[in-house]
Parts: structure tokens; sequence; C-alpha cells
């Protein structure tokens, strides 16, 4: 059972990371899709259906094969045997032989619109919306960098956080949205250790740089600010503003330091590995099992 649990978190931990950013991926295409993308593709489907039936799709095979299907069979002819569809009922509806005009014009809309679906659906035209959703996307993030599209953009976030409810909302969620996508990234200046939470205990910090104007006035010293990741997650962890001359600085890279704060420091740069003894914490208890058993 060990040997089993072993082998597959060793499987976990490789195909893990491929099936998250999968994920991520499909998540992202799934949001603009679903709420952008499907909007356009209804939009070029309403154009569509003003053109007229399109000529490259075959009424009967292909509704059967493209359309939504329904609980029932085909029960006689050429397809007897095979799930029916919505679209293929509206396209030979019996409607459409109706002595109503009303009733044949509203049929013979409803029969067009199928026809398109079943075209949509047969030649994936429906990613043609999606990729109109990225230009769409793309192109406002082009007009929000010009000096209108900032003016706009600040009149309209003004407006939507004095709207009651939106207000207490959308001010949070724009902060997570400018952390993530902000062009500007977090950059650290050295990886360094720190006599924290007290002197005598050192924490692995990230030197972010010059500290808050009011401390550095106070306290009248050369200080800066510094990252104390936590772990096994160093996406958070501590902001300290410490002496620069209580800093150690360390040889290795912020990807060093941070891998040796995941592992718990376990995996050390190599830079820093030295010839220490293995590591052992003195035990009373067993120590006098040890010479018993040994004078005996």
């Amino acid at each position: 059972m060990d040997e089993f649990k072993r082998f597959f978190l060793r499987g976990l931990a490789a195909v893990l990371p491929t099936l998250l950013t999968i994920a991520v991926f499909l998540w992202a295409y799934r949001l603009v899709d679903t709420y952008l993308g499907q909007h356009i593709t209804r939009g070029m489907l309403s154009v569509m259906c003003m053109i007229g039936e399109p000529s490259a799709v075959d009424a009967e095979e292909d509704s059967l094969i493209y359309g939504d299907p329904v609980d029932r069979w085909i029960q006689t002819g050429e397809w007897a045997g095979t799930r029916d569809t919505v679209e293929h009922n509206i396209i030979f509806s019996n409607a459409l032989q109706s002595k109503d005009p009303e009733v044949k014009k509203r049929a013979e809309k409803a029969k067009v619109r199928a026809l398109w679906q079943i075209a949509f659906h047969k030649y994936k035209l429906g990613l043609v919306g999606f990729l109109i959703a990225i230009i769409v996307v793309y192109f406002v993030g082009l007009f929000l960098a010009s000096f209108i599209g900032r003016t706009t953009l600040r009149l309209v976030e003004r407006t939507v956080s004095r709207m009651p409810l939106v207000g207490a909302i959308y001010p949070n969620i724009k902060q997570v949205t400018d952390f993530l996508f902000s062009e500007s990234k977090l950059e650290f200046s050295g990886v360094v250790a720190v006599p924290y939470p007290r002197k005598g205990i050192w924490s692995i910090g990230l030197l972010t740089g010059k500290p808050m104007a009011a401390i550095k006035d106070h306290a009248k010293e050369d200080l800066v600010t510094v990252f104390i990741p936590s772990s096994p997650a160093p996406v958070t962890g501590y902001t300290i503003t410490v002496p620069r001359a209580e800093l150690l600085m360390l040889d290795i890279s912020i990807d060093e330091a941070l891998r040796f704060i995941i592992s718990a420091g376990v995996v050390k740069p190599d830079t820093q590995l030295g010839n220490e003894p293995a590591l052992g914490i003195p035990n009373p208890v067993l120590d006098k099992v040890r010479t018993d058993n040994e004078e005996t």
C-alpha cells in the first residue's frame, strides 16, 4: 500500500501541472465564449438568416447528424432507427404546408434559422464568434491605451463605484484583476536573511525596495522593505521594514530561494550545501537507552 501511495503521488505531481494549465485555459475559453462569443454567434446567425437558406447543408441528413437530439426515433424511411432532432422537426414541420399565411411565414422563418444552426454546427462557425470576441477584447485594450480611452475608463469606473451594492463589489474585483493583469511586474532586488521574528532566528526574505516615507522619517536610519514568504506556500507571507545593517545578503537566485521555502528547507541551493553533518536534535531519553544498551 505504501508503494502504491508513493508512486501515485509521484505520478500526480508529474501530471497535475499540465492538467491545471489545461483547466485554466478551458476556463478562460468558456468565460470569453459564454459571455461574449456566444452573443456574437447569435448576432451572426440572425444576419445569416436574412440572406436565405444555406446551400451547403443537406436538410435531412445534416439535421439528423448535427441537430439537438430528442427522445424519439425515426420509424420509417431511409433514416429509420435514427434519433430525431429538434431541427429535423422544424425543417420538416407540417406548418410549412399551412394555408394560414402568417403560420406558414413563421414556419419558414424557423426553418431558415434551423438550417443555419445546422450549418454553424457542421462547419464549427461558432468558433468564429469566439475569435471575433478575442479581437474585440484586443481592440478594447488598444482603445483604453489611448488618452480618450483612459479618460473614458476613469469616468465609467467612477460612475460604477458610486452605484449602490455594485460600488461595494467592483473596486475589490478590480484590484484583483489589476494585480493579475498589470503590465508592471513585481520585482525583487535580491534574497536576504533577516533576524525575524526575533534575533537569533533567521528567515529567508526577498528585498522589495525602500520603506514608506513616514517610517523612514521616524526611524532616522537606513531602512529597507523585505517580504518574508510563508512555507510551503510562498504566495503569502509578511512584509516587514528593517534596518539595512541587520540584513545578510545571500548569493542565491530568487528561484533557488523559493525552492528552499517551498520544500521547507529540504532543497538547498548548490552553493549553500556545505559539508555540515546530518541534522540531529539531542534527546535525553534516547541517549540513556543507548547508554544502557552499550553497558549491557
